[in-house]
């Protein structure tokens, strides 16, 4: 199967509702704080983003993409990878900035 974008933008949307689904990698905690953008930031990025690249297969057989929103006054841009298995989905942030 073949993570659509359509597809992709829900699952961000329902990871939105429960952040438990949401890891952050150690890189993207040390942009975050490096960067001044806050978690509360990049759960606006899942709710109302839009994918600006992606979704397509890494080398590791996961889902990644780009996802961009105006929060805070701010473009912000998360990189996201999507884990799809039969344990249930989940998401990791590899990283964020800003634009």
């Amino acid at each position: 199967m073949c993570l659509t974008s359509a597809e992709a933008k829900l699952k961000l949307r329902e990871f939105a509702t429960d952040t438990s689904k949401i890891k952050l990698s150690k890189h993207a905690r040390e942009r975050m704080k490096e960067r001044n953008i806050s978690f509360k930031q990049i759960i606006c990025c899942f709710e109302h983003g839009d994918i600006t690249e992606g979704p397509y297969i890494n080398i590791r057989g996961d889902y990644q993409l780009n996802v961009s929103v105006r929060t805070a006054g701010e473009y912000i841009t998360t990189a996201v990878v999507i884990k799809m298995n039969e344990n249930g989905d989940s998401s990791i942030v590899v990283t964020t900035f800003k634009e």
